[in-house]
């Protein structure tokens, strides 16, 4: 049994299916193969560490590359003070995205934990005339030790970090790796992870918040032939198993196109957040509400008057409604009931305006009989969706109690 499984192996050893870990290393080192698959743009370079060689990739991308749509030096404009009003984090004032590190990591699974390896790290920084990217390559597993302290050493030089998605996965994951390795973490002052400001800025626009989603909706890149992530994780066991490359190119062109990406994501949420591309009514919704909870009134009233006026629906209403409860908490009745009646002159379909109408005929012209009016239109309109989520004054048992009441004072007037 052992002699056939020995010949059976040999065989596929001669055939090149299958090649050893010291076969592979060795491989690996030679000048001629290290470069064999990596026809990308850059140049690969192995530095010697206190913990062995590192491999690495760079790559200098002029600033007037052009990106999709944009061009990378649209970043240098980022301001950290327009950053905070997607956040209401008052740190971020001092952000410069000439300061920060740019990261994204391939890895081998997508569920983190101490069994992934972070086998592809790739950064980007802002240089004086280009964009710098570097791509970390762990050739073997046990040159991870010289890739995490090449990495960390880069990191430290830059207070602010720029991912998306990093603050649940590529940097934990880096971290994880570190302690294992004994290492101290990289943990930066600051990390601007920009898949938070997508799913606040374009919640209402985009039914994905994902980068390709993103890419494709707003910052004009199609990929082609680009490599599915779940895919990543296998093209890599199969270069550490046979040395098979031709895939691995995609996985490298691949993580250089979500860096790229998120240079020109980050100039299109400053851009944004500034008020200097609010290009659909979702966005100019989003950014009233979000002027109005900051304290920047006027610019708030003026967003969602221009999202009611595009008559693009339902941010055309949503943004009327959040109109009207500004005036209601104003105490201007006059223009939150002049928004709400116009609403349901309309005949709209959101049962907000009906509640509304039914609380301010009640509480503040004890007109019971049109409360009653407007409460059985919303209770209408909330059982013809019983799905759809609702706040908790337009949840069928409140609109319930609404009615009963309203039917209880109806019935004790005089």
């Amino acid at each position: 049994m052992r002699r056939n499984l020995r010949s059976r192996l040999s065989k596929l050893r001669q055939t090149g299916e299958i090649i050893t870990g010291g076969e592979l290393a060795d491989n690996l080192t030679s000048k001629h193969d290290r470069d064999l698959f990596f026809d990308l743009p850059g140049q690969g370079n192995t530095e010697e560490t206190p913990f062995g060689p590192c491999y690495m990739r760079e790559t200098c991308y002029p600033l007037e590359y052009k990106h999709g749509n944009t061009i990378l030096s649209g970043v240098l404009s980022c301001s950290g003070k327009d950053l905070t009003l997607s956040t209401r984090s008052y740190g971020l004032r001092n952000f410069k995205p000439q300061q920060s590190l740019f990261l994204d990591t391939e890895t081998t699974g997508l569920a983190g934990g101490t069994g992934t390896w972070a086998f592809l790290i790739g950064i980007g920084w802002l240089d004086d005339s280009c964009f710098m990217l570097r791509q970390y390559f762990l050739r073997q597993p046990a040159e991870e030790k010289a890739v995490l302290s090449h990495f960390a050493a880069t990191a430290k030089n830059y207070p602010h970090l720029v991912s998306f998605n990093g603050k649940l996965f590529d940097l934990p994951l880096i971290q994880t790796r570190q302690t294992l390795a004994g290492f101290d973490l990289t943990a930066p002052p600051l990390h601007l992870d920009l898949l938070q400001f997508a799913r606040l800025l374009w919640k209402k626009r985009l039914p994905s918040r994902s980068l390709r989603a993103l890419e494709e909706a707003l910052l004009g890149i199609k990929r082609f032939d680009d490599i599915p992530g779940y895919q990543i994780p296998a093209v890599y066991f199969d270069f550490l198993r046979r040395g098979q490359t031709e895939q691995l190119k995609k996985v490298f062109h691949h993580n250089i196109l979500d860096i790229l990406s998120m240079v020109t994501l980050l100039d299109r949420i400053s851009n944004l957040a500034a008020g200097r591309l609010v290009e659909h009514p979702a966005e100019a919704l989003v950014m009233g509400q979000l002027c109005l909870q900051s304290g920047r009134t006027e610019e708030g009233i003026n967003y969602l008057y221009d999202a009611e006026n595009s008559n693009v629906q339902p941010f055309a209403e949503e943004a009327a409604l959040e109109l009207s409860l500004y005036y209601k908490k104003q105490n201007k009745w006059s223009e939150a009931e002049s928004i709400w009646l116009k609403t349901v002159k309309n005949k709209s379909s959101n049962p907000g305006a009906y509640v509304e109408l039914a609380k301010y005929y009640e509480h503040q012209c004890g007109n019971y009989q049109s409360a009653l009016k407007m409460t059985e239109k919303a209770i209408e309109l909330v059982t013809a969706k019983p799905n759809n989520p609702v706040s908790r004054d337009l949840s069928p048992s409140a609109l319930k109690h609404r009615l009963k009441r309203l039917k209880r004072r109806i019935k004790a007037s005089p």
